[in-house]
Formats: C-alpha cells, sequence, structure tokens
C-alpha cells in the first residue's frame, strides 16, 4: 500500500465512524431501546467479529501469549474495555440520542485537546504551543457551536454536551491508558479486539432484560447492521490497516474526516443545518485537531 492509498484508507475510517453516529440517530428515532442495549449488542458483535478477524491475520496468538506473561496485563485490558471503551461508547450513543450525531461528534472531538491539561499538571511541565492554542480554539469552537454566538440561548441540549464531553474524555483515556501494553508489541488490533469484547460482555450486568431479538426488527436492522459491521469492523480495519503505512501525525489530520463528514451525512440524511456562527465553531474544533500537527512541522 503506497502512502496516498494509506492516507485515503485512514480518512475512509473517520467517515465509516461519522456514518455510525448518523445510522445511531436513526436508530434511537424508530425504537425505544436504550444506549446502554446498543453499547452491549454493538461491543460484543464487533469485538467478537474482530478478534476471529485478529486470530486470522496472525497477531492474537502473539498477543494472548504476552498478556499471559503477567496477570496485571490482563486487568489492564479488562480496565481498558470495561471501562475506557465501555463508557466512551454509551456516552456517545447518549450524546447522539439527546442532541444529534453531528453535535455529539464534533464536541466529542474537542475533548481531547483538553487532555493536555491534565498531562501538563501530571507531568509539571508547561504545555507546548500548540497544545495550548488546539485548547483555545477547541473551546471557542463548543461554545458557538452551542450558542450560535447567542451566550443568552442555548442551540444544542446541555445534556448532549455533558454526555459528548464525557465521551470525549473516555476517548482520551482509552488512547492513553493502553500505551504500555502497545509497548510490549501487543497488536493493535487484538487488544482492540478483546477491550471491545470484554467490555461487551461487561455491559451484560448492566442490562436488566437482554433481548438481541428486538434489534432485529425492520425498523432498526439496518442501522444496527451498519453501527456493527461498518462504522465498527470495517473502520477498525481501515484505520489499522492505513496506521502502518502513515505517521501519527498524518493519521491525526485524517482523523478530522469524523467530525466533518458527521455534519454533513446529517444535512443529507436528516436536513441537520447549522447557521454560520456554528459552523465557524466546527471549523474551530477541526483546526483544533490539526493545529498540533502543523505547529510541530
Amino acid at each position: 500500500m503506497n502512502r496516498t492509498m494509506a492516507l485515503l484508507t485512514v480518512a475512509a475510517a473517520g467517515i465509516f465512524w461519522a456514518s455510525g453516529g448518523v445510522a445511531v440517530q436513526d436508530f434511537f428515532a424508530h425504537t425505544s431501546k436504550t444506549a446502554m442495549e446498543l453499547t452491549n449488542i454493538r461491543m460484543t458483535s464487533a469485538g467478537f467479529i474482530m478478534l476471529l478477524i485478529a486470530w486470522k491475520l496472525g497477531g492474537l496468538r502473539r498477543s494472548i501469549a504476552i498478556l499471559n506473561r503477567n496477570p496485571r496485563r490482563w486487568l489492564d485490558t479488562a480496565l481498558y474495555g470495561a471501562v475506557g471503551v465501555v463508557i466512551m461508547q454509551y456516552t456517545y450513543f447518549k450524546g447522539i440520542e439527546t442532541g444529534g450525531a453531528a453535535a455529539a461528534t464534533v464536541i466529542q472531538y474537542a475533548c481531547p485537546a483538553f487532555v493536555v491539561i491534565w498531562q501538563s499538571l501530571y507531568n509539571r511541565r508547561l504545555p507546548k504551543i500548540g497544545d495550548v492554542i488546539a485548547v483555545v480554539l477547541a473551546s471557542i469552537g463548543v461554545i458557538l457551536l452551542v450558542t450560535g454566538g447567542d451566550f443568552s440561548k442555548i442551540l444544542v441540549p446541555l445534556e448532549c454536551v455533558a454526555w459528548s464531553l464525557t465521551s470525549g474524555a473516555a476517548f482520551a483515556f482509552s488512547t492513553i491508558y493502553p500505551k504500555h501494553l502497545f509497548a510490549l508489541k501487543i497488536d493493535q488490533y487484538s487488544l482492540t479486539a478483546l477491550g471491545m469484547l470484554i467490555g461487551g460482555l461487561a455491559t451484560f450486568g448492566l442490562i436488566d432484560d437482554v433481548d438481541w431479538i428486538g434489534f432485529f426488527d425492520a425498523g432498526i436492522r439496518f442501522d444496527v447492521i451498519w453501527i456493527v459491521l461498518i462504522a465498527t469492523v470495517g473502520a477498525f480495519l481501515c484505520f489499522n490497516a492505513g496506521l502502518r503505512y502513515v505517521t501519527p501525525e498524518e493519521a491525526s489530520v485524517t482523523a478530522t474526516t469524523e467530525p466533518a463528514a458527521s455534519v454533513v451525512i446529517s444535512f443529507f440524511i436528516f436536513g441537520t443545518v447549522f447557521g454560520s456562527i456554528e459552523l465557524l465553531g466546527i471549523g474551530l474544533v477541526i483546526l483544533a485537531i490539526l493545529c498540533p500537527t502543523f505547529i510541530k512541522k
């Protein structure tokens, strides 16, 4: 795979993730199923499928062997899946349920910029200039998106803002926490699959009446299949395949396709329209994602 194709593949992953958010919005419009139930079937089904793919690709056996050398590594994998990934998925679904896919996705992507504050405090050092600018841009962008420039009104429900920011924080945790496991040369796809499957199995204890049959009702069947196969398995396949041939900086640039695609798809599917001020806010959030990479270059 050449570099151009790798960049397109990673960008396609962002578009697939964005399409999943739109499918989730349509899902909630046609069912009384809860966000936790959707989290359960998405993570369990996708985790099992991804585990089979990881085994077929040859990385699963080696990764399990590395995990077996120290029981603490399995505990870390379980925490990554049952805490980080479950919270990230559930709160993202709640954000979409309360405020729509486009708003939830953009706000979620603003939150990782704020992780630099925690890292600076934890490491007792000043943040880099690119990180500071990213935090400022993300903050202004979210405020403009939520208020439309009129601070006397709220265009996006505060509940959506809270759920989406929590999802972004969980996303950041899921990115940072397993780094020591990746440093042990554990296959990234295998760890993602294990974390998702363990997290999915953990959610069975959070649901009173598990009913997977209901997910195959005619009104939501297509949404569920798309969320699991395209927006999860397909997205991770594309992202991990392309990531082998691009730098982390290039991957972060292509990550902007998800919030941008979510806005575009939401417009064509649901007729979601943003005013000029809200679009400026969305643009600032996307710029916040790009900012550290551009300044580093």
